[in-house]
């Protein structure tokens, strides 16, 4: 049931003020593994500009683990996005409001202005967007790659106990003191001139590799 705008306000507060402690907390007690995270930094020290790939499911501990680059998302204007934002937000996100339907174009078009002005230019969100299908990459994170002269950058994420929502995005949160992984993959580097068919091309490519990288943690536990 969709909630109306006084409800999405008042638990979107309480989100603001409880959601980022309550999901550092969580992970803190987490015996958590992060694979890739030295070559990475090599990409920072050089000032690369990097899209972190999450898929909606399974960006919890991605949230917590880039959190301190201060990196852009966009969030949706419609739905839980007050209650998105306002956890991201205290996990030291930097939002754009907007979507496909509703002030997509300003809010993409304000956050690449901000990141040609961040000593780290590092964006992370829902490659999938809002709806799915999932663990299918929309454009955007291609394009911001693209506009950026930067790199896409594979993640995957998993937990040995969680629970496991039923919607299209199957969002999982880590039960505590459980094994969890963050693994970071080799970047993917997205050339300027791609246009037309090179670029469907291209985005095809890269979400088959984010999608292999994430199932690939999916089973990391399974032994």
């Amino acid at each position: 049931m969709a909630l109306n705008r006084d409800t999405r306000l008042t638990i979107s507060k309480h989100a603001r003020r409880w959601g980022s402690p309550l999901v550092r907390t969580l992970a803190r007690t987490l015996r958590l593994e992060v694979k890739g995270w030295t070559r990475i930094r090599r990409y920072l020290r050089e000032r690369k500009p990097l899209v972190f790939a999450f898929w909606h499911g399974d960006m919890l501990l991605g949230w917590y683990t880039v959190g301190y680059l201060n990196p852009a998302a966009i969030v949706s204007q419609a739905g839980d996005g007050d209650i998105a934002s306002a956890v991201l937000e205290g996990l030291d996100f930097v939002t754009f409001r907007g979507s496909s339907t509703r002030g997509g174009k300003r809010a993409y078009l304000a956050m690449l202005r901000h990141l040609r002005k961040q000593q780290f230019p590092v964006s992370a969100y829902a490659s999938d967007g809002p709806r799915g299908p999932r663990r299918t990459m929309k454009a955007g994170t291609l394009r911001t790659a693209l506009q950026m002269g930067g790199y896409v950058v594979p993640c995957g994420f998993s937990a040995q106990r969680r629970l496991q929502a039923r919607g299209w995005d199957k969002f999982f949160i880590p039960l505590p003191f459980s094994r969890a992984l963050a693994d970071y993959g080799k970047p993917i580097p997205v050339d300027r001139s791609l246009r037309g068919e090179a670029f469907e091309a291209k985005l095809k490519e890269v979400s088959d590799h984010c999608r292999q990288h994430q199932e690939a943690a999916d089973s990391y536990f399974d032994n």
